[in-house]
Formats: C-alpha cells, sequence, structure tokens
C-alpha cells in the first residue's frame, strides 16, 4: 500500500509528531510504501520528500505563532493558512502527482496547512482519513482549557465563547479570525471530504459525537508503543520520578512542582523528578524553575531536555513512576503508552482518555487534577507499598499487549485503509470559489 503521512512539523514538538514517527517506522517495517508532506522548517528530519515540502508562514526557524516575525507578508500567510492556501495546495498537488498514494493518512493540518491539504487530495480522488490529535475541532484552543481549567462551552459547536473569551493566543481579534475561518470551513464542507477519522480513545470518540460528528464516521484505534523500543527492564533499582513530554500549562506541571514541595516537607528528602521536554515558549519553561527554586526544590527536580524514544526508554528502566499530571483531557498521551510497556507504574490525573484507561489501583494511580497533595499522597503512597509497586509493574505490559501493541495498531490501521480505499467510490474532483 502507498501511503501519504500528512503533518504540519516533521520533527518532534510534540505527541503528534512522535505518533507520526512511530506509525511511519511500522508502516515500513511491514513493507507499505510512505511519504510525507509538511511544512519546510529548519527543524525538519531529512526526507526524500522534503522538496515538496510547502513554505513555513515566516522564516524556517519561526515554528511558533509568536516566533513570526511582524510583517506584512507574514500577516497575509498567517490569514491564508488559516482560510485556504492555494500555495499549500499546488505544493501537495505534486507531490500526490509524484507519489500517486492509495490513501492520505493526516494529522495536524488545520491553522498551518489549512483545508486546502483536503481538496488538493479530493480533486484526485483519493481517499482520506485523519488522525484526531486534540480537540482542535471541537475547540479553538485545542485542549478545552481557559484560564488554565476545563472548559466545554464551545463543544456544541458553538463559536462565539471563544471570541467573547479570547481563547486563541489571548486575543480576541485573533480568535475573531479564528472563528471566521472555522464557519468558513463549515459552510464550504471540506470537512465532508474526510472519509474517516481515527480517535485514540473511547472518551474522545464520545466528544466528537458531542460535537456534531457522525459516529459512522469515527473509528477507535488506540495509539501504540513500540516494543522494539519499550519493554520491561530486566534488572536495576527505581531511582528517580519521571515526566516526559511537552512545558506547556495544559500539562499541569505546576501541580507536579507543588507536589515535590510537599513531599520534601514530609520527607525530608524525597526520590529525585527528572522533568525532560521542550518548550513552546521559553519564558514559560523559565517560570517552572523559578517556581522550583522558590519552593527549595534545587537539589531534587532537574529540568533537562527532551530525548529520543530509544533514549526515553533507557530513562525509564530506573523510573519509580512516570507522573502525567495533565489539567486537559489528553488523547492518549504516548509517555503513559510507553511507561506501561516499559512496566513503569503510571500516576496521572483524573480527566479524560487517562481516567477512562486507568483502573485506578490496578495498572495506575489517579489523583484529582490540579490537586498537589493528592498526587504528592499517590507517590508516597506507591513508594511505601511494595505490593502495589510489584503490582502495577505487572499489569502495565499485560495491558500494553492486549490493547496498545504496535501489531494490534497496525492491522486496525490497515483494515481501516483497506475499507476507504474500497468504499471510496466517489468522483474525484471539488471546486474551490
Amino acid at each position: 500500500m502507498r501511503l501519504l503521512l500528512i503533518n504540519h512539523r516533521y520533527f518532534v514538538a510534540s505527541g503528534a509528531e512522535r505518533y507520526l514517527f512511530n506509525v511511519e517506522r511500522v508502516l515500513q517495517r511491514a513493507g507499505h510504501e510512505t511519504a510525507v508532506f509538511s511544512i519546510d522548517y529548519e527543524e525538519n528530519r531529512p526526507s526524500q520528500w522534503s522538496d515538496y515540502f510547502t513554505s513555513p508562514i515566516g522564516g524556517r526557524d519561526e515554528v511558533y505563532f509568536d516566533e513570526h516575525r511582524k510583517h506584512p507578508a507574514t500577516y497575509t500567510k498567517t490569514v491564508a493558512r488559516l482560510f485556504y492556501s492555494r500555495e499549500v495546495e499546488r505544493d501537495l498537488s505534486r507531490l500526490i502527482e509524484a507519489f500517486r498514494p492509495d490513501v492520505a493518512y493526516l494529522m495536524l493540518f488545520l491553522r498551518k496547512l489549512s483545508p486546502s491539504v483536503l481538496v488538493a487530495l479530493r480533486q484526485t480522488g483519493i481517499p482520506i482519513v485523519v488522525r484526531v490529535s486534540d480537540y482542535g475541532f471541537l475547540c479553538a484552543e485545542h485542549h478545552f482549557l481557559r484560564d488554565g481549567k476545563m472548559c466545554t462551552l464551545c463543544l456544541g459547536g458553538r463559536l462565539l465563547p471563544g471570541v467573547l473569551h479570547g481563547c486563541v493566543h489571548d486575543s480576541r481579534i485573533v480568535s475573531a479570525l479564528d472563528a471566521a475561518a472555522t464557519w468558513l470551513h463549515r459552510k464550504r464542507g471540506y470537512f465532508d471530504l474526510i472519509d474517516r477519522f481515527v480517535t485514540t480513545n473511547p472518551f474522545l470518540t464520545d466528544m466528537m459525537i458531542k460535537g456534531g460528528f457522525a459516529p459512522e464516521k469515527l473509528t477507535c484505534i488506540p495509539t501504540f508503543a513500540d516494543e522494539e523500543i519499550f519493554s520491561p527492564r530486566k534488572d536495576g533499582s527505581a531511582e528517580y520520578l519521571l515526566y516526559t513530554g511537552r512545558l506547556d500549562p495544559s500539562k499541569g506541571l505546576e501541580t507536579l512542582i507543588d507536589a515535590m514541595a510537599i513531599l520534601k516537607h514530609r520527607m525530608g528528602k524525597p526520590p529525585p523528578l527528572r522533568i525532560l521536554g521542550g518548550p513552546q515558549y521559553e519564558s514559560y519553561e523559565r517560570a517552572l524553575i523559578r517556581r522550583s527554586e522558590r519552593a527549595g526544590l534545587h537539589d531534587c527536580v532537574h529540568f533537562e531536555k527532551p530525548v529520543p524514544a530509544k533514549a526515553v526508554a533507557e530513562l525509564l528502566d530506573r523510573a519509580i513512576a512516570s507522573i502525567i499530571p495533565s489539567r486537559w483531557f489528553e488523547n492518549l498521551p504516548n509517555s503513559y503508552l510507553e511507561s506501561i510497556c516499559a512496566g513503569v507504574p503510571v500516576i496521572a490525573s483524573d480527566l479524560g482518555s487517562l481516567a477512562a484507561a486507568i483502573k485506578d489501583g490496578e495498572d495506575g494511580l489517579l489523583f484529582q487534577a490540579g490537586n498537589p497533595v493528592a498526587l504528592a499522597d499517590c507517590i508516597e503512597k506507591l513508594l511505601a507499598d511494595s505490593q502495589l509497586d510489584r503490582r502495577l509493574r505487572c499489569a502495565g505490559p499485560l495491558k500494553a499487549q492486549a490493547e496498545y501493541s504496535a501489531e494490534r495498531h497496525l492491522q486496525l490501521l490497515t483494515d481501516l485503509f483497506n475499507e476507504v480505499i474500497g468504499t471510496n467510490a466517489r468522483p474525484a474532483g471539488f471546486k474551490v470559489d
């Protein structure tokens, strides 16, 4: 099968890219041919298809909104990518002509590539499968967060609350543009061009249905951890607590730092915490470091740069627990899957996909989201109860193998691809005014 993978970044900046590279590797290992379409960023991994990548909104080193230089051409291009980009349509059409894919598998494309990717695919009759990587189809802010708290005012398809509260980049003007683009996309039926949406967990499926998406167009295929990289450790002692992931307000790292301060007060010398991840905004990383230093945690909380998957696997070998303190619903994160695959206990907030996936006390521990005392209690409980530790370490790999294996994911995904290829009888062509 010839598969075209589309994502607006071709380097690891979030879980979506971790998944992109994982699924690309697994598909190729199974003998499928893959091509990639993305934006031509400086940080991208090498690709034989990079000549077809479309240009960035700003410079090649300007990935995020706040990094874009203030220039009229940048503003014009930002708006084009928000609504519809002829440039992206042309560049993707060239790649389609060169590769001739059987099906396209899309991850993140809204706001940086625009729905023009859907039109370019539809014009040549290529079936379209979209993996829902966050809540961007339902919420302008993407995480259902407002002022650090959960907010679902827009879940039923409403656009005005996001504008009134300035949910996109804390700006009512930017939020209004985003809402106008979403309204236009719905009016022109761009999302109707998608043959199937892939959700990663039942909670997300339910949210998509509540958001107005037809159940028959949703297929739940859980994300996976690659067992060739992540497996239970054979020996060695557990030495530290571990957080791996983006440094982002939605991830609840303030709760984790505050929990460590509580543990230090209770224990005197808690186990060290290693925080591995890159920030979207350096100011946020500096704020976390200041918070840790003010709490007197300079000797036990260590901020480190993100590392490749194989290095994460090595870190998990000696981890006491993997902490996921998220304040949003999450989307079955890689850190959870990789941890249970490696036999490392997971302590996670009781929200969304994590609350649905984890059986508290059986294959993980849950705490009240945003409550550092509850998180500290969970860590202390695990440290004090060796039987609980063994139970969680045994349950994780069994669950990973049964529900989240690469083999199962590949089978479900390729079955879906074959289904949409077989039922895609619509003629090519889609006119854009």
